[in-house]
């Protein structure tokens, strides 16, 4: 059981808060909001009382509109940003942007690192997959999909792409430039993110899950689904894709025999672009945001929903990231502007000491009595 409680509110953004995700080393953490910029923060080292201080290390700024989706390179020295069609790279150390890529025509939806560091790979609705060098050069094209892609993932074992998206059923149109103004305008300000993906579909379209050889970039499968895709993530056995489905479901599909082994639901997703992930010991549990403010766990393998954390204001939990150094903690961030840290208490057995149990009793009664009248205890 995941008993949640929040034991940090992260408030520094001054807009909508669309991604987060954990530094491989569980060191730090980074978000990407509608105000336009991508905040580092920094987890303090345990003091004595055993808190834990989160703080903005680096404010990456000079985007020129909001920033949809981050992603850590694999020795956490570069964090990737999109705004809109730009990809820009940082480093984590410095604050400073390396280079600016502006390749792609319409909005950038995807941004992954490939599992040896080498290089990086991003998916956009302008119906192109490009492999970049971890300098930002670019290597190699998947050349013009039949989807728009509205993310993809990498599996750790190197062999495969999972791209999910619109797919064109009639020839698709040659892409050309967008004004990017007027492309933000069609994107929709107040989406969440804004990718143009809560706008109505066409007939012409359908959503589909394409999964390829990553070597050779052959379609192994390509398989149609109902409803919005908005999201993927591969377990770390890359034997599962955990993709979040509007309306209101999750599915987790098998990529070894190609077929759906389980359905999660009780989260809202209508309008949103929703981000969940595999968290805990071995990956034994699903979490995801959602519409109505909440913030849901299930069992991955028994699809038995234990918690339902409370706590975010208003609006969308658009993203949720678990800690890869720490299986009792993860992240969640909201419209509400605020990212949430969530831990599991620390359960001791009857034989540690009583020092150590007094040390656990006091950082909870402290998380609970924060003195800036938020009611930290949220967790159902």
């Amino acid at each position: 059981m995941f008993k949640g409680i929040t034991t940090a509110i992260l408030a520094a953004h001054t807009d909508e808060v669309w991604h987060v995700e954990w530094s491989h080393d569980g060191n730090y953490l980074a978000s990407a909001s509608k105000d336009k910029t991508a905040i580092i923060w920094r987890v303090g080292s345990e003091t004595e009382t055993s808190k834990q201080e989160y703080m903005p290390e680096l404010i990456l700024g000079d985007h020129p509109y909001s920033v949809g989706c981050l992603a850590w390179s694999i020795d956490d020295s570069i964090l990737l940003t999109n705004a809109e069609h730009f990809i820009k790279l940082w480093n984590t150390k410095t604050g400073l942007c390396i280079r600016i890529l502006d390749t792609h025509l319409e909005t950038v939806t995807a941004l992954t690192w490939l599992p040896d560091g080498s290089g990086f790979i991003s998916g956009s609705l302008d119906r192109k997959i490009i492999l970049w060098d971890a300098d930002g050069k670019q290597r190699d094209t998947w050349g013009t999909m039949s989807i728009r892609v509205t993310d993809l993932a990498v599996t750790p074992d190197f062999t495969r792409l999972v791209a999910i998206g619109i797919h064109q059923l009639l020839p698709a149109p040659s892409v050309t430039a967008i004004d990017p103004n007027q492309q933000r305008g069609q994107a929709g300000e107040a989406a969440t993110p804004p990718t143009g993906r809560n706008q109505p579909q066409a007939k012409d379209t359908e959503n589909r899950m394409i999964i390829y050889d990553l070597a050779t970039k052959q379609i192994e499968s390509s398989v149609r689904l109902e409803g919005e895709l908005t999201s993927v993530k591969i377990s770390q056995d890359s034997q599962y894709a955990l993709i979040n489905h509007a309306p209101d479901e999750i599915h987790l599909w098998d990529l070894s025999v190609g077929q759906l082994a389980r359905k999660f639901s009780g989260q809202r997703q209508g309008r949103h672009v929703i981000r969940s992930c595999f968290g805990g010991i071995d990956g034994n549990f699903v979490v995801s945001g959602s519409e109505d403010g909440n913030v849901y766990i299930w069992h991955r393998d028994t699809v038995a929903l234990p918690e339902v954390l409370s706590g975010h204001g208003s609006g969308s939990v658009s993203s949720v990231a678990w800690n890869p150094k720490n299986d009792r903690m993860f992240a969640s961030c909201s419209d509400d502007n605020t990212i949430r840290i969530w831990e599991a208490p620390m359960i001791h057995s009857p034989y540690d000491s009583t020092a150590d149990h007094q040390l656990v009793q006091n950082r909870e009664l402290e998380v609970m009595t924060q003195p800036d009248g938020d009611d930290l205890g949220s967790g159902t």
